[in-house]
């Protein structure tokens, strides 16, 4: 396995150019990926009709993202225009954070995966007994607590990067041998133990994802009735075929899968690649910023097609919740839905309250 240690320091360095680009990717991508994070937060804790199970899972990986959005990329960014490191143990704790946030969010999308394939192929005491308030929190201090399992290994054996990455005009066609420490100063994955902590972490919650997702749309296809899946609403038995527009849904959750896969399968065979082989710095760089995009994106992807989120940021945007209109406040409720099989003639309904 290549030592993280035994490279030179001019492999630390990065171009000017590269520097200058990688700097206003961060910059864009902290402003872009906090701003959507802390929006879809304040809807939530503003508007009680928002405060659902599924939707604590989507706020639990916003918070997580605001770790890697708001907290590390513009520290990151400040370290790649300058090439100088904070002092140790603030570096540290920087590059544990962002360990910690990267494990919580990917944790958080098999949540929200989970949680939506409940909702949707189980019956409505099936999903209200798994998710009353007492156990949804169970599950996201879970996320937590396993992140944090996970980091304290990685803590033992963290290496703290050279003191300065040298300008090099070249640096991006040296190799790096399986550290992006080298590269991005993202020292946390310069240990074996993170790198593959993050590979075995990311192969797991695709798995999930996938099989969630498609069994979903699975559901969606062959069901007797049109299904809003992320408005969690039923219009039962309808006595004319699917519109076009709802049968896109399922294609919706398909798209969503589709863009996890494509952002952190990359970063998984590089961190796999990496344990053996060196690998290139400008493939490191590229993968691992394909990898951030999620970060930003996670909050849009998973709110844009709900219709109560974007009534409450109409409101928001009006101004109706500071003219003190009623808007919010709601009952909390939960839409579920009940599934109806081929040989079923009856209907079931369920609407169920969070205690």
């Amino acid at each position: 396995m290549p030592n993280a240690t035994d490279a030179p320091l001019s492999e630390c360095a990065l171009g000017r150019g590269s520097r200058i680009s990688l700097t206003t990717i961060y910059s864009f991508m902290c402003v872009l990926g906090t701003i959507l994070n802390l929006s879809v937060i304040y809807l939530v804790v503003t508007f009680k009709k928002l405060r659902t199970a599924s939707n604590a899972f989507i706020v639990n990986g916003c918070v997580a993202d605001l770790l890697v959005c708001a907290f590390w990329m513009p520290h990151e960014a400040v370290s790649t225009s300058t090439g100088r490191f904070l002092v140790v143990g603030y570096h540290a704790f920087k590059e544990a954070l962002l360990f910690l946030g990267i494990t919580v969010s990917l944790l958080s999308h098999s949540l929200i995966a989970v949680n939506r394939y409940v909702l949707i192929t189980k019956t409505p005491a099936v999903y209200q007994s798994l998710y009353q308030k007492r156990n949804t929190e169970w599950m996201i201090a879970g996320s937590w607590l396993i992140s944090l399992g996970s980091l304290f290994p990685w803590l033992t054996s963290f290496r703290y990067p050279p003191e300065r990455c040298r300008d090099a005009e070249d640096a991006g066609a040296a190799s790096a041998p399986a550290s992006f420490a080298r590269g991005t100063s993202v020292s946390v994955l310069s240990s074996p133990f993170a790198a593959g902590t993050l590979a075995v972490t990311i192969i797991g919650q695709t798995c999930i994802v996938v099989y969630c997702y498609l069994k979903i749309f699975r559901r969606v296809q062959i069901s007797v009735k049109r299904v809003s899946i992320l408005n969690f609403q039923i219009v039962n038995n309808l006595p004319y075929s699917f519109p076009r527009k709802d049968k896109r849904l399922g294609f919706f959750v398909l798209a969503l899968c589709f863009i996890f896969i494509l952002t952190t399968e990359p970063i998984f065979w590089v961190l796999v690649a990496g344990l053996f082989v060196p690998v290139s710095m400008a493939l490191w760089t590229s993968t691992w910023i394909v990898f951030c995009t999620i970060f930003v994106s996670n909050p849009f992807l998973y709110t844009w097609k709900n219709e109560e989120f974007r009534k409450s940021f109409r409101s928001v945007m009006r101004g109706d919740f500071l003219r003190g209109s009623t808007v919010g406040v709601e009952p909390i409720t939960i839409n579920t839905i009940s599934h109806i099989f081929p040989r079923q003639n009856s209907r079931r309904a369920f609407l169920g309250e969070m205690n």
